[in-house]
């Protein structure tokens, strides 16, 4: 497979990466080139065409469709690293193809949030078990960071697993912040539960804690003992294991990137692997070339930088207890370290294509992981916008495939640094033509964690343990049925037709349901107007049989319009069976309106009655109802259980209401196991509408030893 766009560029990449680092390495300072490394400045250029910060220009000066405008985003350091933002537009010089361009739209925006504004009606109380609140629920433009931490347990040696396990744990525990979207994803795993962008501290950690070394094309150690290589064939044997599993991991990982192309914030993904070698004994390897050409191609598309960190540090060359050189004389001998060395760089080779493909950094001698991963995180930290309007031709296609276009840009004060994207393709979007096939559009639809498109759909996941059954997740996935197309038929009734799809998946990214169907709707004046005053939602019931987490996501089409829309939900199952104090789902309910709709259907597109906990949303002045199941509660001797329960309603991370829990239930019911619990809460008109989060968290005081608190969360929306 043969490169497509820049060939003779990527060989020069590669030959410039490898003379540089053999002049490092034959004066014994490769810490010099890491200094400059991290020294270089961040103009990350990023495509963004059709968006600018600054008012849009005349309609006389679209090209195509909506696309007059290429934005690119710059962060601009001095000498010494520090962050410079009193820059000009008069300050830039961008060149497009070679052909200078004249700065029409120019803006500096700071990545860091601000502080939390959300107000504070009732004092935080402080629960037994240091409970946390749960994690804010970000809207799309509240988004500052999105970071995908990226580890390639295929490419990295189980020596190094630890490290990196080390440097992320600390990122989650110091480092991240309100607004960053996170991934912890690992190469050697499906895209399941546990790998999702997500606030949640809980689920980053439950997801650190799988990183594990498993089949790897490197080993235990990131050198291989003397003695123990084999012979030229056992090392072709190996090199074809070692090129099939890298093509694999950049697969993977290109299937990340493309997962964030719809994501907002500034898109970053964090690689930490030591093997990606692009030439072997001299020769290029066409696959892994190609794969890693493939991967930047998709970055730019997706407008996503890729850094890279080299996990094995500085590392020791020597020839130590582990190797066997009784076979070996004394000048073969003093060869090893160099020739580890030179081994080294070869590893290191996409690492560095990738990273300067993208406008990313590569950090590699960094015996502190921890370090470079937040100088990395950090690297999006305050940008120039820099707009352009480019010329006619950028998105002519001729051959029926986009053209790339490089893109330069430089810092006229002097003593500042630059480093830059190498460009994007010339294609409205800067993405591929989209297929518009039902499936596609569906798949598409679910791929992304914010309910966005054409239709606003709302997914409702809810958790319970039911004596028959056992655990069960029973989804609403409820939408508005105006903002689909209906047709008038001669006898007054209204039509229109739907598609569905939904997925539920476990921690290992196995599908446990599938659905993926149609409805067609005909509904008479009445019931077309009760259904838009309702809502509509499709139901199903998912049995499972495992505790642990999982992710449910659904999409919805019309297919006369070819609009869609989805949502996704994260639910953790508890395991029920070991006994311990659990909690069903939080249900949420308008006080003033009465359920008549049956939950428990196993499947089924009907009208909302369920008095909005499909939907979870509610107006200011509502009074709002919250029940929940408590499992496996402890009684005393009156057969009467001792439970402490605290409900508390968050905005932004923020507490902003209380409230008073009735438990219903005793011994001697029928399965005292599980207690019925609920309250009453009045959305005041001092809520800002927006997302709020209710939390309830039970203390069982009649448990033996030390007593763990149950917690279980509902986001849900107020409107004005």
């Amino acid at each position: 497979m043969k490169p497509r766009h820049c060939g003779k560029a990527w060989d020069s990449v590669r030959r410039s990466f490898i003379d540089t680092q053999v002049g490092v390495r034959e004066n014994r300072r490769r810490t010099i080139l890491v200094a400059k490394t991290i020294r270089l400045t961040a103009l990350v250029v990023t495509l963004a065409i059709g968006f600018a910060q600054t008012p849009a220009p005349p309609a006389n000066t679209v090209i195509r469709i909506d696309v007059n405008l290429v934005q690119v985003d710059s962060v601009v350091t001095d000498s010494h690293g520090k962050r410079v933002s009193d820059l000009q537009a008069s300050d830039f010089a961008l060149w497009q193809d070679g052909k200078p361009q004249e700065i029409t739209n120019f803006t500096y925006v700071t990545g860091k949030p601000a502080a939390a504004t959300a107000q504070s009606v009732a004092p935080t109380k402080k629960i037994k078990g240091e409970v946390p609140p749960p994690p804010p629920v970000l809207e799309p433009a509240e988004v500052h960071r999105t970071l995908a931490l990226v580890v390639d347990e295929q490419g990295v040696a189980a020596e190094n697993i630890g490290a990196i396990r080390t440097s992320i744990r600390k990122f989650l525990d110091e480092q991240m912040r309100p607004g960053d979207l996170v991934a912890i994803v690992r190469t050697g795993a499906g895209m399941g539960a546990l790998q999702q962008f997500t606030t949640d501290k809980r689920l980053l950690y439950a997801a650190l804690d799988r990183i594990k070394y498993g089949e790897s094309r490197v080993g235990v150690s990131s050198f291989t003992p003397l003695g123990q290589q084999g012979g030229r064939a056992t090392a072709a044997i190996n090199h074809q294991r070692e090129e099939s599993l890298a093509v694999g991991s950049l697969g993977a990982i290109r299937f990340v990137v493309n997962q964030m192309r719809g994501l907002p914030g500034r898109k970053s993904l964090i690689l930490f692997t030591e093997n990606i070698r692009m030439i072997y004994r001299n020769t290029t390897d066409e696959m892994i070339t190609a794969a890693v050409q493939e991967l930047s191609d998709a970055a730019s598309r997706a407008s996503v930088v890729i850094h890279a960190i080299d996990p094995r540090g500085m590392p020791d060359y020597s020839v130590n207890a582990a190797d066997n050189t009784s076979r070996m004389s004394s000048r073969r001998v003093s060869r090893v370290p160099a020739q580890r060395e030179q081994e080294v760089i070869n590893t290191e080779q996409g690492m560095f294509a990738l990273a300067e493909a993208t406008g990313g950094l590569f950090l590699h001698d960094a015996n502190d992981l921890s370090a470079a991963l937040r100088k990395l995180a950090d690297d999006s930290d305050g940008y120039y916008l820099i707009g352009y309007h480019p010329d006619a031709g950028t998105f002519e296609n001729k051959d029926g495939q986009p053209r790339f276009h490089k893109i330069e840009v430089k810092v006229k004060r002097a003593g500042l640094h630059v480093r830059s994207r190498e460009g994007f393709f010339g294609e409205p979007g800067g993405d591929t033509p989209m297929e518009h096939s039902r499936e596609v559009e569906l798949s598409r639809a679910m791929q992304s964690p914010f309910a966005a498109g054409a239709l606003h759909p709302r997914l409702t996941a809810i958790f319970s343990n039911l004596p028959q059954t056992g655990s069960v997740i029973d989804t609403m996935f409820a939408f508005n049925p105006k903002e689909l197309k209906w047709s008038t038929e001669p006898d007054g009734s209204r039509k229109a037709q739907v598609d569905v799809a939904a997925e539920t998946f476990d921690e290992d990214g196995v599908a446990l349901s599938t659905v993926n169907t149609s409805f067609s709707l005909q509904m008479k004046p009445e019931q077309y107007d009760a259904a838009v005053r309702r809502g509509l939602f499709y139901g199903i019931r998912v049995p499972v049989k495992k505790p642990g987490p999982y992710l449910i996501r659904a999409a919805l089409r019309d297919p006369a319009t070819e609009g869609t829309g989805g949502a996704e939900q994260f639910v953790e199952v508890p395991d029920v069976e070991a006994g311990r104090l659990a909690l069903s789902s939080i249900f949420l309910q308008d006080a003033a309106v009465s359920v008549n709709a049956d939950l428990t259907e196993n499947g089924g597109l009907r009208q909302d009655g369920t008095g909005g906990i499909a939907r979870r949303n509610f107006r200011r002045g509502e009074v709002l109802t919250y029940a929940i199941e408590i499992l496996n509660a402890q009684f005393d001797a009156a057969k009467k259980p001792e439970l402490d329960v605290q409900t508390r309603l968050f905005r932004e991370g923020q507490q902003v209401l209380t409230s008073q829990t009735t438990i219903g239930g005793d011994a001697t019911r029928a399965d005292p196991r599980r207690l019925l619990a609920g309250g009453r809460m009045t959305l005041g008109s001092q809520l800002t509408p927006g997302t709020y989060v209710l939390q309830v968290v039970v203390t069982d005081k009649l448990a033996k030893g030390k007593s763990t608190p149950a917690v279980q969360s509902m986001d849900f929306r107020i409107e004005p």
